[in-house]
């Protein structure tokens, strides 16, 4: 057969127009829409959408459409194939691989050296013809699409872009078995994932989205954000001295919630290197008192004379939410966060649900180390550093924030700003706070750090824009490529 690409003009746009796919395929856009958003484009920017007719021996079988963009900074927005489809009297024939070859043909002749694509991940059919044609899995997953990529020219290789972050080399990620990442980027443009290695060191264990990696030291603001609504209800007041809530470990007042949550009441206990999966429970009390492999919590500074960072500190914050409200953290972080925001992936399991370990991610190589059913460690520590969850829910509630900052949302404004305002060195309510030099930006967040897991959380105060990435090893190289990536990823998403 011979295959053609005829652009679309008026003597064939109805015929197009026609053409349908099966009804089982309503993820693929109609012709109609695809002509409008070309014709959109085109008044914008002419040029840039290119929308073709698909001719097979002269009948027309199929549509297409072009990003076709030479002159734009970033290279992964250059060269897209838009739409593409075969009408539904056509699909079985080979007129679908004949004309990706066509379309492969054009972008090549006319000097690209990559093509990306995007489409449902449920789209089996599509799927299969396109790594036929040699499109691959970028690891990129855009407005619920996975992004793909056919190399033109050069050696096949995959370049994984981030928002103009090769990230793969920065976290020095290698094959199918190695170590893994998944970042998630939310701004106005939407949310995209990206996911990259193994979830388990030594396994072909690919990171997918919803993959559930511990977040170490951002279960911080988590835990805050859960104390905050009790906060907004009138349930807790928020500067009340708490002295005679815990009072075995408050030798002499005044202690608060501000106090602790910004690390500045004064106590020891810096982190938390958990314990084996199979480990006995141990209670909050078990660990301020020295029971378990950390030293007993001590005031080893005055009271609210200089930030000193102490998970010591918010594990007794916990311990005083506990017994204010009745309830444990897991519970009320489900009850007023994790269900009002439609969170399906993200709490405090400690120890993890046997049935959330099959999509859990093993960190470092503890799976050959010490567990190989549970290559992780128990943190009974759960407001310090026992969250389970995934990039994509971290930038949904760094969202909701920041939407609470500007305006009354999931938060009081006033309630958000209280929690987002720097008390001593930076430092909120569980939260780090930087300001730009020309003050246009105010980013919030929090790095995290377990037992062979790494994350950065960062959002911005001012605009609808969050990142978040996590990591399944712990070096001091990866730690400092983490925080590089994050704070690029984030600028460059900002626009």
């Amino acid at each position: 057969m011979i295959i053609k690409l005829q652009p679309v003009t008026d003597e064939n746009r109805e015929d197009i127009l026609a053409l349908s796919v099966r009804e089982d395929q309503n993820f693929v856009a109609a012709n109609s829409v695809s002509l409008r958003q070309a014709d959109e484009a085109n008044a914008e920017q002419p040029g840039i959408a290119r929308p073709f007719g698909i001719y097979a021996d002269e009948k027309l079988v199929g549509f297409c459409m072009f990003v076709f963009d030479p002159e734009n900074e970033d290279e992964d927005d250059r060269y897209w194939l838009w739409r593409f489809m075969i009408d539904r009297n056509e699909q079985g024939k080979g007129y679908g691989q004949a004309a990706l070859q066509e379309i492969i043909r054009y972008f090549r002749e006319n000097g690209a050296d990559r093509l990306f694509l995007s489409t449902e991940p449920e789209n089996e059919l599509g799927l299969h013809v396109y790594h036929k044609a040699g499109f691959r899995e970028t690891g990129i997953i855009y407005g619920g699409e996975a992004v793909l990529m056919r190399t033109l020219k050069g050696p096949r290789r995959i370049i994984k872009n981030v928002y103009g972050v090769d990230v793969d080399k920065a976290m020095r990620i290698r094959g199918r078995k190695g170590y893994g990442i998944s970042i998630a980027v939310l701004n106005e443009d939407g949310l995209m994932t990206y996911c990259a290695g193994s979830g388990r060191y030594g396994e072909d264990f690919p990171v997918n989205p919803d993959m559930l990696f511990q977040a170490g030291s951002v279960s911080k603001p988590m835990f805050a954000l859960t104390l905050l609504r009790y906060v907004d209800k009138g349930i807790i007041d928020l500067d009340a001295d708490i002295s005679d809530v815990v009072p075995e470990y408050v030798r002499k007042g005044p202690m608060t919630f501000p106090a602790l949550l910004s690390h500045t009441a004064g106590y020891n206990l810096h982190g938390f290197p958990g314990y084996p999966a199979n480990h006995e429970s141990l209670s909050l009390e078990d660990v301020l008192n020295g029971k378990g492999v950390t030293p007993k919590l001590r005031r080893i500074r005055p009271y609210g004379k200089q930030h000193m960072y102490s998970g010591g500190g918010i594990t007794l914050a916990q311990l005083a939410f506990e017994r204010i409200t009745g309830t444990t953290l897991r519970d009320a972080f489900q009850k007023e966060v994790a269900e009002p925001l439609g969170l399906q992936h993200t709490g405090f399991f400690q120890p993890l649900d046997e049935d959330l370990v099959a999509n859990a991610a093993f960190g470092f190589r503890l799976a050959q180390k010490e567990d190989p059913a549970h290559g992780y460690h128990y943190y009974p520590e759960h407001a310090a550093a026992g969250l389970w969850t995934t990039p994509t829910e971290l930038v949904k509630i760094g969202l909701e924030l920041s939407k609470s900052y500007r305006k009354n949302g999931f938060l009081k404004k006033k309630t958000a700003r209280r929690m987002m305002t720097p008390v001593m060195d930076g430092y909120g309510l569980c939260l780090d706070i930087w300001e730009s030099e020309a003050r246009k930006d105010s980013v919030a967040g929090h790095t995290g750090e377990n037992w062979g897991f790494l994350t950065s959380w960062v959002f911005s105060r001012k605009k609808d824009i969050c990142v978040a990435v996590m990591y399944n090893n712990v070096t001091d190289a990866a730690d400092e490529a983490m925080n590089d990536i994050s704070c690029e990823i984030y600028k460059n998403a900002k626009g």
